[in-house]
């Protein structure tokens, strides 16, 4: 009997021991928001919505070299069913929706005796942005990124394929419909500046949805892009950031953004001066206009221009920076209540696109169209994890006859507020 019991113990210290070897790590983090969202549109009235969204990230960590993440996200509009199945469904009563989003889902491992990083699946792939995001691509994509470091040098190398088209009839991809992007990546960084070049090249596919793929930007054939991102502290205080990249398709005429930045921190505030200029359409064939992988909205110049909206949605109202060009002057981190911090800008833009162009409307603008755009932001931190925030945005526009899409509007203003409780 004592042997037995010898022996049952000395089994459960083997196998206790192989679970705690094989045991890993669970991680939740992410965010809740609960919000209400007015806009209004000169020619197309006005919204009101009650939006809420859940993000959740789990990371499931073995070791400093392994581990798994995944990262799903709900969106609810009130009274919305959309069927009850996909994005934004399940909002109308009895509250029931298929609508849980898979973002993220991705295997991270470091190749052994090395210092290169692996990051497999599901994941987020954004080329550098010193001035306010990167207009090219920073989206979820299925991607393969390969990563290391070397003094003060670290670099990236990606593949990703964001769009391939399928067939249910099938069962099969259909041929000739995918579009693959091949990235580098040199982040260089020394004591008081940061030089980041990179370069992306996308492989289109003969059968690819190319308008769904490029909403508008001229992505017609294989494309590619070469850009850097440059962030500079010449003296204390002072942040100079500067964005520079042009892409063409292998058969039209390229474009470029440039983009610059100059940020000074006081006691009680962070004003900037910030400005962008992007080639437009030459006419109605795209040409002059630089292509991009997603709907560029990562580059957000303002509230409405690009996605800067903080509070719900609403934002993109006058598409992105690609075809305009503009100036603001902003400050940021105004604090003159504990706990309460503010965020104001002007920004004056224009277009650069033909008049010509076929594709002028709200969110395509001529070089006879601009607006003069108020932003104000207000968040009170409640508690340690819990914000309330205030989002407005007023935009005085003067749209040509040549934009008859747009031609009717005179203003926009949007004004949207919001509880983000984050874990």
């Amino acid at each position: 009997m004592k042997r037995f019991i010898t022996l049952a113990l000395a089994l459960c210290m083997v196998f206790g021991a192989a679970l705690n070897a094989s045991a890993a790590e669970i991680k939740a983090s992410g965010n809740m928001w609960v919000g209400y969202n007015y806009l209004n549109v000169d020619n197309e009235g006005k919204t009101t919505d009650f939006k809420q969204r859940f993000r959740t990230q789990i990371d499931i960590v073995a070791s400093e070299a392994l581990s798994g993440t995944v990262f799903f996200e709900i969106n609810n509009t009130w009274g919305h069913a959309k069927n009850n199945i996909g994005n934004g469904s399940g909002g109308a009563l009895g509250a029931d929706g298929v609508n849980i989003q898979t973002r993220r889902a991705y295997l991270d491992f470091v190749i052994p005796t090395t210092p290169i990083k692996i990051r497999a699946g599901l994941q987020g792939v954004a080329l550098p942005g010193a001035v306010a995001g990167n207009v090219v691509l920073n989206d979820d994509l299925g991607a393969i990124v390969a990563s290391a470091s070397y003094s003060v040098i670290d670099f990236t190398a990606f593949y990703g394929r964001p769009y391939d088209a399928y067939d249910p009839a099938t069962n099969y991809d259909e041929s000739e419909s995918s579009v693959d992007v091949y990235g580098l990546i040199a982040s260089m960084n020394f004591d008081s500046f940061t030089v980041s070049p990179y370069f992306l090249a996308a492989n289109v596919g003969e059968d690819a949805a190319i308008e769904t793929v490029t909403t508008g930007n001229g992505l017609n054939g294989d494309a590619q892009w070469i850009g850097v991102a440059v962030e500079a502290t010449p003296i204390e205080n002072l942040v100079l950031s500067f964005d520079g990249v042009f892409g063409k398709t292998s058969d039209r005429d390229g474009g470029l953004l440039l983009a610059g930045k100059a940020a000074y921190t006081t006691q009680y505030c962070v004003p900037a001066l910030m400005a962008w200029y992007a080639t437009g359409n030459d006419g109605n064939d795209n040409e002059g206009r630089m292509p991009i992988v997603d709907n560029g909205g990562d580059f957000a110049a303002t509230t409405l221009l690009g996605e800067g909206a903080v509070g719900p949605m609403s934002d993109y109202v006058f598409g992105n920076v690609l075809g305009k060009w503009g100036i603001a002057l902003q400050a940021e981190d105004i604090t003159f209540i504990e706990n309460v911090s503010h965020r104001a800008s002007i920004t004056y833009m224009r277009g650069t696109n033909d008049d010509d162009s076929a594709l002028l409307d709200q969110r395509n603008w001529s070089d006879d169209d601009s607006a003069v755009e108020i932003d104000f932001v207000t968040t009170y931190s409640m508690y340690d994890n819990l914000d309330l925030i205030a989002d407005l945005a007023f935009a005085a526009t003067d749209f040509d006859n040549d934009n008859a899409m747009a031609e009717d509007i005179d203003n926009v203003f949007k004004a949207a507020i919001l509880a983000v409780y984050s874990f």
